[in-house]
């Protein structure tokens, strides 16, 4: 290895361990979004997208975005609204795995369908290039990172690949451990707050949560917001999730 290789290796490394030392001090979801989000810029990022799948046993019947920044709305709102965690045949490849890979990199075990190729093209003309991550955590509470580049792909070696992986891993472990953080006996959330936190969790809108319990929109936005100041978090989805780590959300048909 040259004098400069060693020297781009232990840059590399340093921002990595700055990372890890500032995720450890981290005791809120607001001030570790913020802290990844900036890392993100950091590098040069143009979008950035971190998915939580279900836990083993849990009630969730899909993952769910917990961040989702830079990337055009239209493919974002039709990821969620069309259920396409179930379409998009990259993520069950990059999880069946331990390692990260480039998006036109993947490999598919089976030919994808014209409904995923379709996705897949959409994807990839709106983004660019990219690099997937798996992140694992306690009780199969896994996930993976989403990170884009633009259209013009970054010299990076298996060494920098690794030492990103490992950043995106001890963020998604410390957002699994701010998740299971007791509440004090004074948060508890009220029936119908585990009600919409649990049509939440299963992927639904402010709005269609409102069609099903047949109640102002308003007012599901009054709920969750109640949920968000008794639960300590800043928005629906990490809400969600914190109530299904504490036990507080209830089977739904």
């Amino acid at each position: 290895m040259s004098i400069e290789q060693t020297s781009h290796v232990h840059s590399a490394a340093g921002m990595a361990v700055s990372f890890h030392r500032k995720v450890s001090r981290c005791r809120t979801f607001t001030s570790l979004n913020i802290l990844c989000l900036r890392f993100a810029k950091r590098l040069g990022l143009e979008a950035v997208a971190y998915h939580h799948l279900p836990q083993l046993g849990a009630l969730e019947r899909a993952g769910v975005n917990v961040i989702s920044v830079g990337f055009p709305k239209e493919l974002v709102d039709r990821f969620e609204s069309q259920n396409l965690i179930g379409v998009d045949p990259s993520i069950g490849q990059i999880m069946s795995g331990t390692t990260a890979c480039w998006w036109r990199e993947l490999e598919y075990v089976s030919t994808p369908s014209r409904e995923e190729l379709d996705y897949l093209n959409a994807a990839s003309d709106a983004v660019g290039e990219g690099l997937m991550l798996p992140v694992f955590g306690p009780n199969g509470r896994n996930g993976y990172v989403s990170l884009g580049f633009g259209n013009v792909k970054p010299e990076m070696d298996d060494i920098d690949i690794s030492l990103l992986q490992s950043c995106c891993q001890f963020a998604h472990l410390k957002y699994c451990a701010l998740l299971q953080i007791d509440l004090p006996r004074t948060s508890r959330l009220s029936p119908r707050e585990k009600e919409v936190l649990s049509w939440v969790a299963q992927g639904k809108s402010n709005g269609v949560i409102a069609e099903i319990l047949d109640i102002a929109e308003s007012t599901i936005i009054t709920h969750l917001e109640r949920s968000y100041r008794k639960l300590g978090v800043d928005n629906r989805v990490t809400a969600a999730l914190r109530a299904l780590s504490l036990g507080d959300l209830r089977y739904l048909p």
